[in-house]
C-alpha cells in the first residue's frame, strides 16, 4: 500500500503522499499521483489502496467523482463509498486476500471538514472531523503511529506544507529501513513526495 495524510489547521489544509504504485508483486512505478486539489470547489483529497482492477483506474474514478460540479458534496461522498465498497468486496471475493482503499477528503467551508473513508473487503469505516486535525491512511499510518505529530495548529500554510512533506519523506525512509532489516517486508512506500494545498 502507501502513505497518505491530510492535515488541516486554521490556515488551510495540506494533503501529502508517496508516489509508489505496485503494478505486480515486487514491481513498482514511482510516479503515481495520489493527492489532488480543486480550489474552485474548495476540495482537497488523497487516496491509495486498490488502484487498478479489471482495467479500471480507481484513483482516476475517485478524481472524476470529486471534480464533478453537478454533484453536491454529500452526493460525491455517498457515490464514492458505494463504488469502493462494491469494488473492494468484488476484488476480495475474486482474489481471496485483503482489498482496501483509503480516501481522505478535506472540504473548506466556514470550518474545515476532514473525512476519512477506509473501505476494506467491502466494509466501510467513515469518520468526519473538524480541523485542526491530522488524518492518515495506507499502510504507512502504522509506521507513523509510532511517531507523534508535532503541534501543527498554528503553522502558516507554507510551514504546514513543509511539515507534511517531511512527514511523508520520513515514512518513505522508515519503510525502506524496515525492508532492509526484514527481508519479508515489501517496500511498498516510495518514490517522490507529492503535496497539494488548499
Amino acid at each position: 500500500m502507501s502513505y497518505i495524510c491530510l492535515i488541516g489547521n486554521e490556515n488551510g489544509i495540506v494533503a501529502g503522499s508517496d508516489s509508489r504504485e505496485t503494478v505486480a508483486p515486487n514491481k513498482f512505478l514511482d510516479n503515481r499521483q495520489k493527492v489532488f486539489v480543486d480550489k474552485k470547489q474548495n476540495l482537497i483529497w488523497a487516496c491509495c489502496g486498490i488502484t487498478k482492477y479489471n482495467g479500471i483506474d480507481y484513483i482516476d474514478v475517485v478524481e472524476s467523482i470529486l471534480r464533478d460540479t453537478n454533484l453536491s458534496f454529500i452526493e460525491k461522498i455517498d457515490r464514492l463509498q458505494i463504488m469502493i465498497e462494491r469494488v473492494t468486496k468484488e476484488c476480495y471475493n475474486y482474489i481471496g486476500n485483503g482489498s482496501a482503499m483509503d480516501i481522505l477528503i478535506g472540504y473548506k467551508l466556514k470550518r474545515k471538514i476532514l473525512i476519512r473513508m477506509n473501505i476494506q473487503n467491502g466494509e466501510v469505516k467513515r469518520n468526519t472531523f473538524f480541523a485542526p486535525l491530522a488524518i492518515e491512511g495506507g499502510s504507512g499510518k502504522i509506521i507513523m503511529n509510532k511517531l507523534p505529530l508535532k503541534d501543527y495548529n498554528h503553522l502558516s500554510l507554507k510551514e504546514l506544507e513543509v511539515y507534511v512533506k517531511n512527514r511523508v519523506q520520513e515514512t518513505i525512509d522508515k519503510d525502506k529501513e524496515i525492508s532492509i532489516n526484514d527481508p519479508t517486508h515489501v517496500n511498498t512506500i516510495g518514490g517522490k513526495v507529492k503535496v497539494v494545498t488548499l
